[in-house]
């Protein structure tokens, strides 16, 4: 990987991160008909510190807080200043969104809901549109959308699915109503982290095919996969289906309303994804091979 890129990894699994606290929790909140000021309140105040974090990473990779006023200025023609905004919109968005909610925790916001998750899904798409550059044809393929959505919804999912687990274990020793909202809600968690692995799925064939078309034009695409890069590559399919797979059975267990080892179960299965992506975010800047000026 080159120079300073580790600033890009976590910038961008950060960010992907929190767009997926709120879009997922957004919609369970919707599908779970949650009105209960306890149920699903601390995912966007995660979403929120997240989203900061990777703000501040990614002014490490400008090399000075005051290039990132002139990043901005060009969003006519650039992506990267459109990402900038839009990472800085969606972050404003949800700090809005999680401070009426924390002011007024009766009051649902749903309107303001929609827009950060609106805007998370946008942040997103602007970020993988920095990396579609026609001079760069590894990057320039449509799996570099799938793989930053399915980043988004299946890390997304995993920090939501955190968090509700230690809320799922606090409502059951006092909330007779829980049983029906929670199985809505892992119902919808389930669904999310099956699309993200999904996309994470398609994406993968398509890498091959960009890495072997990038071989066609006479440079050493393939070859990026050789020795240890494979082993990388195995590695993170391993680890990311273990934390499916580990994640999958806490939503089994949340469903027959146990909750014995859920916490510390889930916070597993979101470190073996995790980890999955930063070595997968590793072989795709590594994957850079640039054509032509």
């Amino acid at each position: 990987m080159l120079g300073n890129e580790w600033s890009l990894v976590l910038f961008t699994i950060l960010v992907q991160t929190a767009a997926g606290l709120v879009v997922v929790s957004e919609t369970a909140r919707r599908a779970g008909d949650v009105h209960s000021p306890r149920q699903l309140s601390w995912q966007i105040p995660g979403a929120c510190g997240l989203a900061a974090l990777g703000l501040l990473v990614s002014l490490t990779h400008l090399g000075s807080p005051q290039n990132s006023v002139l990043a901005v200025a060009n969003l006519g023609d650039s992506w990267l200043s459109r990402e900038i905004l839009a990472t800085s919109v969606f972050f404003l968005a949800s700090l809005a969104l999680a401070m009426v909610r924390w002011k007024r925790p009766e009051r649902s916001a749903s309107g303001l809901g929609i827009l950060a998750a609106c805007l998370g899904l946008a942040d997103v798409f602007v970020m993988s549109r920095v990396y579609q550059l026609p001079a760069v044809p590894v990057w320039n393929t449509v799996a570099t959308t799938l793989g930053f959505f399915g980043t988004m919804f299946l890390t997304g999912t995993l920090a939501t699915g955190v968090l509700f687990s230690i809320q799922s274990r606090q409502a059951q020793q006092g909330d007779p109503q829980a049983a029906q909202q929670r199985t809505r809600l892992v119902g919808v968690l389930f669904v999310a982290a099956v699309l993200g692995l999904a996309l994470k799925l398609i994406g993968l064939p398509l890498d091959m095919i960009a890495l072997s078309a990038a071989d066609n034009l006479g440079t050493s695409g393939v070859s990026l996969l050789a020795s240890a890069g494979t082993g990388l590559l195995v590695m993170r399919l391993l680890l990311v289906l273990a934390g499916a797979a580990i994640f999958a059975w806490v939503a089994m267990r949340i469903l027959a309303g146990r909750s014995a080892a859920l916490v510390q179960a889930s916070l597993v299965a979101l470190c073996l994804v995790l980890a999955g992506e930063l070595l997968g975010r590793f072989l795709f800047y590594g994957s850079y091979i640039r054509i032509g000026l």
